[in-house]
């Protein structure tokens, strides 16, 4: 028997717990953090491939700990802990631009480790802040940076070195993260991002917005590490897993604003990368161009019990991987999908357990375009929530999917999706949930099947979370 990954498991703990005891000492320690679980039921999900019409069931969970450490008025340490994860299963927590923030699933044998997910120190003074360490990081309505909720798979944590400085209701900030370094040695496999940004915020007049840049530069061995690591989690038998093309030599502008009047709220995000990608595909002499283009709108009207919302985002593919022009936005982040069915299952053969293992609720609406081809995709979410009292609230909500790119005879419908769920508050920070959900398939998904038939996939959901 393989003592070692108890072993591990039993040293982080008792690290975690000498950790911990430094409050008897003059460091104060806050608490907070959350558990969650959920059980999962789906049929259809592989859509008939190889005959298969088998049913999906799972329960899972995850518990996150955040513990501060304050040292003065000045200096903290701040960290997130995560109690279990299956490596296998759920989404990755230590891959690149810290992809996932783990979970486990009941029953997996591999749930045995204990991971520190962030740990940062922040100095405050009178001329800034300055942040150093392993950190997450959340921009505007989070097409590209997002640290993740309760209920996200996946956060956003950037190892960085960043100041900050606030004035008034502006914010500007420089920063220099090292978003995964393979080498030690000069630049080989090596990453360095730099990033400006001001942001202004103004809750008197209830808007928000800001404008950021960043220089991204990769060099070109870094194509071969990102695409053995498939940090994006695609299915193993995708041929995005292999195919896409990965940003080396890049500009990112992404500009956001939100404004509330009276019952409304109004806002949107544009972000534009543009500079040359690895085209490792088709071992290219050269370089590829990139040209990425990716936007979201939002719509809410909220009048006391009742709110309702609109929901447009829109993120480009490309139509053709084997030219030196690429158009597919590859850095998506993958917390903007939609419906707990399309959004966040496999369908079609990527569904299939023989052909590729799947990571439960680590879906992406992406995956589906032919051979050399990177889908991209708009999708329009409409939906409704009733606040019944201060302590029951349901909602349903209706999401329209499509490939924003196909190649000639592809179809480019990934589906409708009708969602109804509600939510319980048992407690102040304890709450109940009940989702139900039908998805009608379109063509799209069966890009690499050869099938002509879609089946109707339901999906039913309880939750629970507690939040600390």
């Amino acid at each position: 028997m393989n003592n070692r990954p108890v072993n591990h498991l039993i040293l982080k703990l008792c690290s975690l717990g000498f950790i911990f005891s430094l409050q008897a000492f003059s460091v104060s320690v806050n608490f907070g953090g959350n558990f969650r679980t959920e059980g999962n039921y789906f049929t259809n999900l592989s859509q008939g491939d190889g005959g298969d019409f088998s049913k999906k069931q799972v329960i899972r969970g995850r518990f996150l700990v955040d513990p501060n450490f304050i040292v003065d008025d000045h200096f903290s340490v701040r960290s997130q802990w995560s109690l279990l994860e299956s490596p296998s299963i759920t989404p990755p927590m230590t891959t690149p631009l810290g992809t996932g923030m783990g979970g486990f699933v009941y029953g997996d044998t591999a749930t045995t480790a204990l991971v520190l997910n962030r740990a940062w120190l922040e100095w405050s003074s009178d001329f800034g802040v300055v942040r150093l360490g392993r950190m997450p990081f959340s921009w505007g309505y989070g097409l590209l940076w997002d640290s993740g909720g309760i209920w996200d798979d996946f956060g956003t944590t950037l190892d960085r070195l960043e100041y900050r400085l606030h004035l008034g209701h502006i914010v500007g900030a420089l920063a220099y993260s090292k978003p995964r370094k393979k080498s030690v040695w000069g630049h080989k496999n090596d990453a360095d991002f730099f990033t400006f940004y001001l942001q202004y915020d103004n809750p008197e007049a209830d808007v928000e917005g800001g404008l950021i840049y960043e220089k991204q530069t990769r060099s070109n061995s870094q194509g071969a590490e990102l695409e053995n690591g498939n940090p994006n989690s695609y299915p193993s038998n995708s041929p995005l897993a292999l195919h896409t093309p990965y940003p080396l030599n890049n500009n990112v502008v992404d500009i956001y604003l939100r404004k509330t009047v009276s019952y409304f709220t109004l806002g949107g995000e544009v972000n534009w990368m543009t500079g040359e990608a690895n085209n490792y595909k088709n071992a290219l002499s050269k370089n590829a161009n990139l040209n990425a283009v990716a936007a979201t709108l939002n719509a809410t009207y909220e009048y006391h019990k009742v709110k309702g919302f609109i929901e447009f985002l829109y993120a480009s593919g490309d139509s053709n991987l084997n030219n030196e022009e690429l158009t597919g936005f590859v850095s998506l982040h993958p917390n903007r999908r939609a419906g707990f069915i399309l959004g966040r299952e496999l369908l079609g053969k990527y569904a299939s357990v023989s052909a590729s293992p799947g990571k439960v609720g680590n879906g992406s609406m992406v995956v589906y375009g032919n051979e050399d081809a990177f889908s991209g995709v708009y999708f329009f979410r409409p939906g409704l929530r009733i606040d019944w009292s201060p302590s029951l609230a349901s909602g349903l909500e209706v999401v329209y999917a499509q490939k924003a790119s196909v190649q000639t005879g592809e179809n480019r419908t990934l589906g409708t999706e009708i969602d109804l769920g509600t939510d319980y508050s048992v407690y102040k920070n304890f709450d109940l949930g009940v989702n139900v959900g039908v998805l009608f398939p379109g063509k799209g998904v069966l890009s690499a099947m050869a099938m002509d038939t879609t089946y109707t996939v339901f999906g039913f959901r309880t939750t629970v979370s507690l939040k600390f």
